[in-house]
């Protein structure tokens, strides 16, 4: 099991054994890596008809649950061909009404092995609007002997009612000190990104863990973040800025940040600083606060649907970040 996940599991184990392990649950981490250990880990307990006990790594005195391997179900398992697991995923990009339908009848008919029934959902934040509340209709009547797990990088990506009737795990990445120090390079560093100091006032949070822990994320970011400097310079016309909206899932994350760390940067900058930041950046601190809200304002509206044009919202974003600079000129 991935160090990550060892807190979840000891405390998954201690709710299996007291009975208590909720039918439905959400397992939220940037880590897809180890949301589906996590995920497997449980199911394989969940199915294994002879659990055995092993010693906790970070708790001497507790014992971590896991399936025994051996049994007939873990051997099916195995083999992928447990008939009473299912792998709930949709050869669209969106997990739609008819495929949640075919999971809801699933849980409906009695075990083939045993009297368990489990459910993974890895891609919980793909389902549609409509999916979404036939889902609700099984979370609301659970049956006893059957257990939903939904996996998702952003809790705020599924609907509020979803998230009300699950127990909500989150899995919190340790960040190594090496991957720290690779975001804290001198100012003098070559890398433009660091060059205009966006970095020595910027905080360092879970939800930057894509960049801390993927080179090449790392690199798309210092992309991205050149990209959007020079537009503001106007040095980089407008469509680049919008590919790069476009072609990077973190897009807009990442325009929210940077335009954060300039704001901040300002305020915390002297007298001097701050009367050549305008010159240094292209643009004034009260037009950066503009711009801030705007991105907020679509940051909302991607997580707040389940199914969006995010395309759309992103051209959006740019028109009005265009107009919001060209009335301040």
């Amino acid at each position: 099991m991935l160090e990550i996940c060892q807190k979840t599991q000891l405390l998954l184990s201690r709710q299996y054994q007291n009975q208590t392990l909720a039918h439905a649950i959400v397992i939220q981490g940037r880590s897809t890596l180890a949301n589906r250990a996590l995920a497997d880990w449980l199911i394989e307990l969940l199915i294994c008809q002879k659990p055995v006990t092993k010693l906790s790594k970070i708790d001497e005195q507790a014992l971590v649950l896991q399936a025994c391997g051996h049994c007939k179900t873990c051997l099916l398992n195995k083999a992928d061909n447990f008939p009473d697991h299912l792998n709930l995923q949709s050869e669209n990009k969106t997990i739609g009404v008819d495929d949640i339908r075919r999971g809801n009848s699933f849980l409906e008919k009695t075990a083939h092995i045993g009297q368990v029934k489990t459910v993974l959902i890895p891609a919980s934040d793909t389902m549609t609007v409509a999916a979404s509340n036939a889902l609700l209709k099984t979370l609301e009547e659970p049956n006893p002997n059957n257990y939903i797990i939904l996996l998702t990088q952003e809790l705020d990506s599924l609907l509020p009612t979803i998230v009300s009737r699950c127990a909500v795990l989150t899995i919190k990445s340790e960040v190594g000190q090496a991957l720290l120090n690779s975001l804290q390079l001198s100012m003098d560093s070559k890398n433009l990104y660091f060059d205009n100091g966006l970095n020595d006032n910027a905080f360092i949070n879970s939800s930057q863990l894509a960049e801390l822990t993927s080179e090449d994320t790392f690199h798309a970011y210092q992309t991205f973040t050149q990209c959007y400097l020079g537009y503001l310079n106007n040095t980089v016309e407008e469509k680049q800025l919008l590919d790069q909206l476009n072609d990077s899932e973190h897009a807009i994350r990442w325009l929210e940040n940077l335009t954060c760390n300039l704001i901040r940067k300002f305020y915390l900058s002297d007298i001097v600083q701050q009367t050549n930041f305008s010159k240094q950046f292209g643009i004034e601190v009260s037009v950066l606060k503009q711009l801030y809200q705007a991105i907020i304002n679509s940051n909302k509206l991607i997580k707040s649907y389940a199914q969006v044009n995010r395309q759309l919202i992103c051209q959006q974003l740019l028109v009005t970040i265009n107009n919001i600079i060209r009335s301040s000129t």
